[in-house]
């Protein structure tokens, strides 16, 4: 057990303290401030008074109390199932007539070690601290007072009658043994831990809420099925008769010679039953099919009642039974239906598409185009999903998920890495994911760049090269403004790429000087070097004897667009450059001009 620090108001934020005389005191501007201020300090106070912090505390939260939990859980799984099958069909003993060469000598150690387990386990509620849930505060309660006196009025009489070792009680007489033998499922009010202990265990482990809802319904149509087949034994035990249920269905199993000397030549309903020689299993399996039977609504009717008991019992496991598989059954369809939303929506989606295709009239290859993209899609990055979650997160949780979420991609960039964290958490937020079917533009050339690029996953090809994982294009638009783009990028298979537009890339570096400045450089550097690499290309033309460039047409379509126009004047004013850089083609190599910085900018 860690000893737990007293809990300390958080400090004044910077400022706090500018109203303030040279000697530390508050000063307000009339007695009214005074007043709100000396109310609000009694009131924090007050709330953090609750909150005093006692030594030698245990922590739900921390890793021994969820290993803890574990050892709980698995204790509560044993009395589950051990527990009523043991009072039902076997004959266990005290410690004070127990052997080690007795059956259930094993049963008897495990229920020792179990019943020292849960007892340790209330010790431990006595100095559990827990989240103070009607508080707005989100804080521990650490006060042992209020620890003891909140467990005392709840659970506590609970747990300790379940701790009670009634095994280990000795009574004479029939009627004692058989009120001992009921007290003993007492034990079963340790069930009600298991919501406190599966609580602490959802907030520990992550775990798909419908996978855990479903195998909460499985698990509890077992264990009620497992309880109503114990109960019809033991109902049974209880009334010792030797013409029961279990009488009346295993006579269909032995010689009517045999059974009828077990019947006559036994006193009781124990001497009849060894006498027939069924072992507590075989019993516990007939049970067991008779109660899955029940609650199934089949009856096949090989098990009947034989006593107005049974009978009245069998009404009860009818009604139980029944009820339970029919909630059972229609939340299992529910869950079912549910567990792959994304799935189901996605089907909606090709529904309505299949639909729109055919009263659009659409072709067969672009139906298999639109299909091919929405199943692409369906499988790609959940990133609009993740940004919906990432707006419900306050800001620290927040940039913690965007880093783990974006972060990577946003360090391989060469401009970006080094960034300082909150920089890279700005950006992580903004990225947007777009996907591009194969063979199709992501930038045009001439068009205004409004977006910075980072290839998620896929291959985009442009300028001459191949962008992939981790690459970056459009950096033009690092430049503080909407410039052309100087080549295409398309995309040669399906790509996911992360889009950053240009404006939120200034409105994010204007707050960090250092970054805007490395930012405007490497835009600077990337329109350089593809200026140069276009003015290399020309002059490989230009030596060639062309005087225009050869990949432009003279004049343009009246059908040409703005990104047409755009591109080829930056062609023509590269290739006149160059040109004039060959003394009118009489040059073997460039002869640039003196003012060479103007004439880049003139170009």
């Amino acid at each position: 057990m860690a000893k737990v620090e007293p809990a300390r108001p958080p400090p004044p934020p910077p400022g706090a303290w500018e109203d303030s005389d040279s000697d530390g005191e508050m000063l307000f501007a009339d007695e009214r401030e005074r007043r709100e201020f000396e109310e609000g300090e009694k009131k924090l106070d007050s709330i953090l008074s609750k909150y005093e912090a006692s030594p030698y505390l245990l922590d739900p939260r921390s890793r021994m109390m969820r290993r803890w939990d574990v050892l709980i859980a698995v204790a509560l799984v044993y009395t589950a199932t051990i527990t009523p099958y043991e009072v039902a069909f076997l004959d266990t003993r005290s410690s004070a007539r127990m052997t080690a060469d007795a059956a259930t000598f094993p049963i008897y150690l495990f229920n020792l070690l179990v019943d020292v387990t849960f007892f340790v386990d209330l010790l431990f509620n006595f100095n559990l601290m827990y989240a103070d849930d009607g508080a707005s505060v989100g804080l521990y309660v650490t006060d042992r007072r209020r620890i003891a006196r909140r467990y005392l009025r709840g659970f506590f009489v609970v747990d300790l009658l379940s701790v009670i070792p009634y095994h280990e009680m000795e009574m004479g007489g029939l009627k004692a043994l058989k009120l001992l033998r009921l007290l003993r499922l007492f034990k079963l009010l340790r069930i009600l831990r298991s919501g406190r202990i599966l609580k602490r265990l959802e907030d520990s482990i992550a775990i798909d809420y419908n996978v855990l809802t479903l195998c909460k319904f499985v698990t509890g149509t077992l264990m009620i099925a497992h309880w109503l087949a114990c109960m019809w034994q033991l109902l049974a035990r209880t009334n010792g008769s030797k013409d029961d249920w279990v009488g009346f269905y295993y006579a269909n199993f032995v010689e009517a010679e045999q059974y009828g000397e077990c019947h006559a030549g036994s006193a009781d309903r124990a001497e009849f039953l060894a006498c027939l020689e069924l072992d507590p299993y075989d019993m516990y399996v007939s049970a067991l099919y008779w109660a899955i039977v029940t609650m199934s609504t089949i009856g096949y009717g090989d098990i009947v009642p034989t006593t107005t008991g049974e009978r009245f019992y069998i009404i009860f496991a009818m009604l139980i039974g029944t009820s339970v598989f029919a909630y059972v059954v229609g939340s299992v369809c529910g869950i079912v239906a549910s567990m792959d939303k994304k799935s189901a929506e996605h089907h909606d989606l090709m529904d309505t598409l299949n639909a729109m295709s055919r009263e659009l009239r659409l072709g067969e290859a672009l139906q298999m185009r639109l299909r091919d993209y929405f199943r692409y899609k369906h499988t790609s990055t959940n990133m609009d999903e993740w940004h919906t979650m990432l707006e419900r997160m306050s800001p620290s949780l927040r940039g913690e998920v965007a880093m783990r979420q974006c972060g990577k991609w946003i360090n391989n960039v060469p401009f970006f890495r080094g960034a300082p964290d909150l920089f890279v958490v700005d950006v992580a937020l903004k990225l947007k994911s777009m996907t591009f079917p194969q063979g199709e533009e992501i930038v045009r050339a001439g068009a205004l760049s409004t977006r910075l690029y980072i290839v998620e996953r896929g291959v985009v090809g442009g300028k001459g090269r191949v962008f992939t994982s981790g690459k970056t294009f459009g950096e033009e638009v690092l430049n503080g403004g909407e410039a052309p783009t100087a080549f295409t990028a398309r995309a040669m298979t399906y790509c996911d790429v992360f889009a950053l537009e240009g404006r939120e890339i200034d409105e994010i570096a204007s707050a960090f000087p250092v970054m805007q400045t490395r930012l405007r450089v490497a835009g600077c550097r990337g329109m350089m070097k593809d200026a140069m690499v276009a003015l290399e290309h020309a002059w490989r033309q230009v030596l060639r004897g062309h005087r225009r460039s050869p990949e432009v047409p003279e004049t343009l379509h009246e059908d040409a667009s703005l990104e047409d126009v755009a591109v080829k004047r930056r062609a023509d004013l590269i290739f006149e450059f160059a040109v004039s850089l060959s003394d009118g083609g009489r040059a073997d190599r460039p002869r640039f001009p003196a003012d060479l910085g103007g004439a880049f900018r003139a170009a």
